[in-house]
Parts: structure tokens; C-alpha cells; sequence
């Protein structure tokens, strides 16, 4: 019976493998594995100017968009890629990788990690790329590529809790829309009709933010006396207006 059963586990781990290893070496697979190569190889050449491998896998007809959101053709990104400036040094990884290949084309979406040294001083910021590839004459060509920037967490200031006193209150957008301010336990906590409570974390005295997003900062608008009378909800700059009603 023993040997009966080695047999029969024997037989299950060999069909793991060989599904495993069918897997590993599908076409998609293999596809992925070769995007990934050039992505690093496209990733590597930037901190070298090396414009002979952007020439190389990048498509004549590229929609480029980059982290300052500008739209490049192929002559703009490889004219803006020179060595970094005495210096600055570096290095670049990624991480988080997807695909979706379908024939001849594919969507490549990964995470940048990168570690600069800018004299001395070391920042790590972190891009996310969606890269689209088509195969045209037996090779991978980038046709579009979308560059972002995640930013970091936000760091909150020390104020003195008493500042919040002057904070704390109802704030209306429009009837029955309503963003109520209290304090929970020294914390400022903010909760619009309908939605569930935030802790409102500050960047300066007037100036709150959500721990976890870049969206929805609240500004707190000062008469020349000193009380609020309005909270400016800003997104990307645009201020929706809430009156203080209490």
C-alpha cells in the first residue's frame, strides 16, 4: 500500500510540474518575459543618455506621455535624453508588473522604483507606466507610453490643538449637502452628509489634508478678524466653495 501511494503522489506532483512549467513557458509568458527586458533595458538607458536603445524599441509614430505631462513625438524624447549631470547617480527597478498580450500587441503596466543620489542627499521616488507594444516586422516596438508619478505620503505638522476651536462647525455646499468639523480625542475629524468620517491632518494652520490621497484638500478662508467663514475643498487646484453656516 505504501509504495501503492509514493506512486500516486509521485504521479500528482509530476502533473503540478508539468502544468506549472506549461504555464511558465506559455507564448504569453514568454512575451511578458521579453517586454520586461525591454522595459529595463529602456529604464537603464536613461541615467546613460544611451539614445541608441530608445531609437531601438521605440515605434517612429510614439504617443509619449511623461511625469511632467507633456505629450513627446520619438525626436523629442530621444533629444531630451542625456546623461545625468555630475553629481547625481542612480538606479532603477520594477516592480508590480501586469500584462495583456492578444496577438501582436500588449499592455505592459508596472511600477518604476527608483533611488537617486542627488549630492549626496538619497530620494526614492516611485512612477507608474502603462506601456502599450506592437510586433511589427517580427519585434516589440513601444507605440504608447503613460508615465506618472506616485507621490509620497504627506507629512502633517504640529499646531496647537487650540487652533481648531476656531475650525470646527458646519460647512454647506448646497442644501442638505452639508461637511461637519468636530474634535474626537485632539483629533480634527471631518465627515460630509452621507459619507463616513476623516481625520483632517495639517499641512499648515489653514491647510488639511486626508492621510492616503493627494485629493480634497481643506483650506480654511479668514476674515480680517480671524474667524473662518469658508472652507475650500481643492482638487488639482480647483476650489469648490463651502460656506460656514454654524
Amino acid at each position: 500500500m505504501k509504495s501503492i501511494s509514493a506512486l500516486l503522489l509521485f504521479l500528482i506532483l509530476s502533473s503540478l510540474g508539468m502544468a506549472q512549467s506549461t504555464v511558465q513557458n506559455s507564448p504569453a509568458s514568454t512575451t511578458e518575459q521579453e517586454l520586461k527586458r525591454i522595459a529595463r533595458q529602456l529604464l537603464d538607458a536613461v541615467a546613460s543618455g544611451d539614445k541608441a536603445v530608445w531609437e531601438k524599441y521605440v515605434a517612429d509614430d510614439v504617443i509619449y506621455t511623461d511625469e511632467n505631462w507633456s505629450i513627446l513625438t520619438k525626436k523629442q524624447l530621444l533629444d531630451s535624453l542625456s546623461p545625468l549631470p555630475k553629481g547625481y547617480s542612480g538606479s532603477v527597478r520594477i516592480a508590480n508588473v501586469q500584462s495583456r498580450i492578444n496577438g501582436d500587441s500588449a499592455v505592459l503596466s508596472y511600477r518604476v522604483l527608483e533611488e537617486e543620489f542627488i549630492f549626496g542627499q538619497r530620494i526614492t521616488p516611485i512612477y507608474l507606466a502603462t506601456d502599450t507594444y506592437f510586433k511589427r516586422d517580427g519585434r516589440w516596438q513601444l507605440i504608447a507610453s503613460h508615465v506618472i508619478v506616485i507621490p509620497s505620503e504627506r507629512k502633517p505638522i504640529a499646531v496647537n490643538p487650540t487652533l481648531y476651536k476656531s475650525i470646527v462647525g458646519e460647512y454647506e455646499l448646497a442644501p442638505g449637502v452639508i461637511y461637519t468639523i468636530a474634535v474626537e480625542e485632539d483629533k480634527l475629524i471631518g465627515q460630509r452628509t452621507g459619507r463616513a468620517k476623516e481625520e483632517l491632518l495639517p499641512a499648515d494652520e489653514n491647510t488639511f489634508f486626508t492621510k492616503g490621497t493627494i485629493r480634497g484638500e481643506k483650506v480654511f478662508v479668514r476674515d480680517t478678524g480671524g474667524r473662518v467663514t469658508q472652507m475650500l475643498d481643492r482638487r488639482e487646484n480647483n476650489d469648490l466653495v463651502w460656506k460656514k453656516i454654524k
